[in-house]
């Protein structure tokens, strides 16, 4: 099984150069429209902001199919506020259980909600790399435990969005050592995902591969 490397020490003093890059990056992904893989894994955005309409017809079904596959009465109906920062981060672990439960069904709700009241979820990453490979290999330890878990094809599509959150961070910040493993672990978790049998985890898987950043603009596709 996948092990997340260790991460490498980042240095206690951070560049302002590096910085106002960082914010640069974060006002462009906030001003950006927002696209299927955003809206499930960042749990910060309405589904009615998804992108609807697209140039590839297949990508026009899959947000259709998505949208189709959303209960009426789920939370992700619901208007966003801003709460306090412990609200905001039960907030995330709410909107992460719907999106598990609208993808792989109702019969996975008590896993899921097993894993998202445990996995080290952070409000902002402030653009370093140890924030979402934290996650990650939250979840990479979840499968190796549970490896019939019913929630396994959406965890690895978690890991994905992460590993590939953490290289972007890695590339910004310059981790040479660090980034190309990253990018070696982002594929291997998104070709998991896309053998699931499930249409709506291939076509995030899709979706998230055809952006051309997750998190930081700029860093090339891992």
């Amino acid at each position: 099984m996948m092990r997340i490397i260790v991460r490498i020490v980042i240095s206690a003093i951070i560049s302002v150069g590096l910085d106002c890059a960082w914010i640069e990056n974060v006002t462009a992904q906030e001003t950006r429209p927002r696209s299927l893989s955003d809206i499930v894994f960042f749990g910060v955005w309405h589904v009615k902001e998804l992108k609807q309409h697209h140039n590839s017809e297949g990508v026009e079904i899959c947000v259709r199919r998505y949208l189709e596959a959303i209960p009426p009465t789920s939370i992700l109906w619901a208007t966003i506020v801003l709460p306090e920062m412990e609200d905001a981060l039960n907030a995330r672990r709410r909107h992460l259980i719907e999106q598990m439960v609208t993808i792989l069904g109702e019969n996975v709700r008590i896993e899921a909600e097993s894993f998202a009241s445990t996995v080290p979820l952070q409000l902002e990453w402030e653009g370093m790399s140890e924030g979402p490979l934290d996650e990650a290999e939250f979840a990479d330890k979840w499968i190796n435990r549970h490896p019939e878990t019913s929630i396994g094809p959406f965890l690895h599509l978690f890991m994905a969005h992460r590993l590939r959150a953490g290289y972007e961070a890695a590339r910004a910040r310059h981790e040479s050592g660090l980034w190309p493993i990253l990018a070696s672990q982002y594929h291997e978790s998104l070709d998991k995902a896309r053998s699931s049998a499930n249409p709506l985890i291939f076509c995030i898987a899709n979706d998230m591969e055809n952006q051309s950043y997750v998190y930081l603009r700029g860093q090339n596709r891992p």
